[in-house]
């Protein structure tokens, strides 16, 4: 998708789409018009829960945290997202604000949270390339986020289609560390058949490792076998990666480039921040 680069970029979520007007989360062809701009055709699309921000819950007459539902994605992503040409990245929500709360634990919550990514995915008129979960408190993780992956495989498969399925690792949450993930890996495998295995890993978010472990995540991130590793997000505290960073960005750049068929987004909030990651990282491949 991305012919003019070394790696195989995904256009990230801008804060300049939100509005307090519909959309209020902007449309899918305004990113993908941005997106194109940089020669890439696969975006990032925020799926979070209600928001309060923009009085989006005001908007929808539902409260903070409640799961979007298709009655909504008119209003949140406006009738153009069903003629969407582009390729898409499913962010679902990370739990980091007030009133949202991940209920992996609960049977009811997960089936309602997938049902409303299979009534999306029929909005858009095509499923996500890939979807991106986040763990929880441990107390609404543990057991139940493999519950929830399987029911995941489950749900898309009886929708008609498979896409790939990532954990993105999360400062203080369930899985924050290399350990968590690799001894998550290890659980969900015993459930998952060699196909549905093929379509999981983990997304590492490389500054949100920095942060939980305090030290540069890169000796860690060598032991992380790299078949469990579906996607990167590349960012310095959502500031472009530089050489002034406490992270050795040499390093991760040759571990990224050893992961095959990944995702990579550049995880920053600008337009020209886009432009300065993508160019950083494929300037260090290159040399």
């Amino acid at each position: 998708m991305t012919k003019n680069y070394i790696l195989d970029w995904t256009f990230p979520n801008l804060g300049k789409y939100y509005r307090n007007v519909p959309p209020i989360r902007g449309s899918l062809n305004e990113r993908l018009k941005d997106a194109k701009r940089l020669g890439l055709t696969r975006i990032e699309v925020p799926f979070d829960l209600v928001r309060e921000e923009n009085d989006e819950y005001l908007v929808l007459n539902k409260k903070i945290g409640d799961v979007i539902t298709k009655d909504d994605f008119v209003l949140l992503y406006g009738d153009n997202s069903s003629k969407f040409e582009g390729y898409y990245v499913l962010h679902t929500d990370p739990e980091l604000k007030r009133a949202h709360t991940l209920y992996w634990n609960l049977a009811e919550w997960r089936n309602r949270y997938l049902e409303s990514i299979v009534e999306f995915s029929d909005f858009v008129g095509k499923p996500p390339s890939a979807i991106e979960f986040h763990p929880s408190k441990p107390k609404r993780s543990k057991k139940y986020m493999i519950y929830s992956i399987l029911e995941a495989f489950d749900k898309f498969k009886g929708a008609g289609f498979s896409p790939y399925i990532m954990i993105e690792n999360r400062t203080g949450m369930y899985i924050s560390t290399v350990n968590d993930m690799i001894n998550f890996y290890k659980e969900v495998s015993e459930n998952l058949s060699p196909n549905e295995l093929s379509k999981f890993g983990f997304c590492i978010d490389i500054s949100q490792l920095y942060t939980q472990m305090r030290k540069d995540p890169v000796n860690d991130l060598k032991k992380l076998p790299k078949d469990y590793i579906l996607g990167w997000h590349i960012h310095y505290r959502h500031k472009p990666p530089s050489n002034q960073d406490s992270i050795g960005w040499k390093s991760i750049a040759k571990l990224i480039s050893e992961t095959e068929n990944a995702f990579y987004l550049p995880e920053v909030f600008k337009f020209n921040d886009v432009i300065k990651t993508i160019k950083y990282i494929e300037n260090m491949l290159k040399h």
